[in-house]
């Protein structure tokens, strides 16, 4: 008998857990075309992979920009994509996909990437907050070049890469993952996500370069393919370090928390429903009846959920 009613809790707190996590991730979306196995306008000029756009589609100078972007055999599947710096007027144009809108400029510091919501083939809706991406790439830089991946997630209109102050406004999250090394072989990559805030992003911004900014180096390669966005699950009382005590009573929520670290929660009831959340305090108020709850807590460095019980 106690170990039949050990299961149904132990299934009724991993029904909880999943309601507090979806919660905050709506379903585990993925990036379009992620292996980039569907193209568009396939050889020609302005070919690039469905979803995906690059110089040819820019919002300005389309016309005069070199094709950056290639067609190439993938590690999985039929294709990958190719990027590579190319010179036009003398100038080194990096060799540049995203899953927003490229903006084109003569003067490379001008140039940016960016979320353009009005039209859907230059933005990628999203609501999830996944924890990290992994893909493979090969690797061939001129001296001194690097590439990237480069990820953000925004609510609103504004999002751009390099920033400015609107996107950094609405951010919800980002990472970054530097290629420096040389790679002839398919190699591995990973990158964890970093999260400013509790909210639901509306957008995804992802922009893959071949070149470092305004000093990219002619001649430099970069291959990507099978990319994909991982979600750990989150699980009752299985957490990384809960270095956070908990506890309620009194009218109160009492968080034992670093005065320099901002920490932020969600309360469920026993039915999974949302019934406060904020930003936590040492002494956080919290009149709701005595009873069994699950809260959700998140600092820069841990997310864990955990059963709280109330005596009021």
């Amino acid at each position: 008998m106690y170990n039949q009613f050990g299961s149904v809790m132990k299934k009724l707190l991993f029904i909880i857990a999943a309601t507090l996590t979806a919660s905050i991730s709506i379903s585990q979306q993925q990036l379009q075309n992620p292996g980039f196995e569907s193209w568009d306008d396939e050889n020609t000029a302005i070919a690039e992979p469905t979803d995906w756009s690059s110089l040819k589609t820019a919002d300005a100078l389309a016309s005069s920009a070199p094709r950056v972007v290639n067609q190439v055999t993938g590690r999985t599947g039929n294709y990958a994509v190719e990027l590579e710096v190319k010179s036009v007027f003398s100038i080194a144009a990096n060799g540049i996909i995203t899953n927003g809108r490229v903006h084109a400029d003569f003067t490379p510091s001008n140039g940016y990437v960016f979320t353009d919501v009005n039209n859907p083939g230059w933005h990628t809706a999203f609501s999830s907050r996944p924890d990290s991406i992994v893909g493979w790439y090969k690797y061939a830089p001129v001296s001194g070049d690097s590439g990237k991946i480069e990820i953000i997630l925004h609510k609103g209109p504004n999002g751009k890469l390099p920033r400015d102050a609107a996107t950094i406004a609405n951010e919800v999250g980002s990472l970054r993952y530097n290629f420096t090394t040389p790679q002839t072989e398919w190699t591995r990559f990973s990158k964890a996500f970093n999260y400013l805030n509790l909210d639901s992003p509306e957008y995804i911004l992802t922009t893959i370069a071949a070149g470092d900014s305004t000093t990219s180096k002619v001649g430099t390669k970069l291959v990507i393919d099978d990319l994909e966005l991982i979600y750990n699950s989150v699980g009752v009382d299985h957490n990384k370090k809960q270095e956070i005590a908990v506890n309620g009573s009194n009218g109160f929520l009492n968080f034992d928390l670093n005065e320099t670290e901002e920490v932020n929660y969600r309360v469920a009831d026993i039915t999974g429903k949302i019934i406060q959340s904020g930003r936590a305090l040492s002494k956080t108020p919290f009149h709701h009846e005595s009873g069994i709850y699950f809260i959700l807590v998140q600092t820069r460095s841990e997310i864990f959920t955990k059963k709280l019980y109330i005596q009021q």
